[in-house]
């Protein structure tokens, strides 16, 4: 990867373009898109969450794993599991940072937490996270996790 600056005195003070070249829109460059993307959104810092009778707040830090069951949201974090209604997607759009990956339809991950990957059934893989977490990876995903982890 090759990665330039130049200067434009004729854009205006807060304007900043990206143009992304390559051969093919690989992997590498839907992750990059997918940054940028993300760190042109505000930065959200805490997401709060409510159960049943209380509002929770969770620190993306201490997040391992959201998991989604029909409607059903299930938070992973180091000190507990809160279960909730949503979507995945809106969870997704929240979490602004790279560290998120989704593995699966139904699963994002936080790869600071992620301690192994080992094979599934049918193509799958299985993700280990610290505190005897775990999720399946789908085939779709499994590329992106591998390159991640630069196999």
């Amino acid at each position: 990867m090759k990665i330039t600056y130049q200067q434009n005195d004729e854009l205006p003070e807060d304007d900043i373009r990206v143009n992304i070249v390559s051969k093919s829109r690989t992997i590498q460059v839907e992750r990059l898109l997918n940054y940028l993307t993300k760190f042109t959104k505000s930065t959200e810092t805490n997401i709060p969450v409510k159960t049943d009778d209380q509002f929770l707040i969770i620190k993306p830090a201490d997040l391992l794993m959201v998991e989604v069951n029909q409607r059903e949201l299930t938070f992973y974090t180091v000190n507990r599991v809160i279960t909730t209604t949503g979507k995945l997607k809106d969870i997704q759009d929240r979490l602004n940072d790279p560290k998120f990956i989704q593995v699966s339809r139904h699963a994002i991950i936080n790869i600071d937490y992620l301690q192994s990957v080992e094979n599934g059934f049918s193509g799958t893989m299985v993700a280990k996270l610290s505190h005897h977490v775990k999720t399946s990876i789908s085939r779709k995903y499994v590329p992106v996790i591998k390159e991640y982890l630069g196999l």
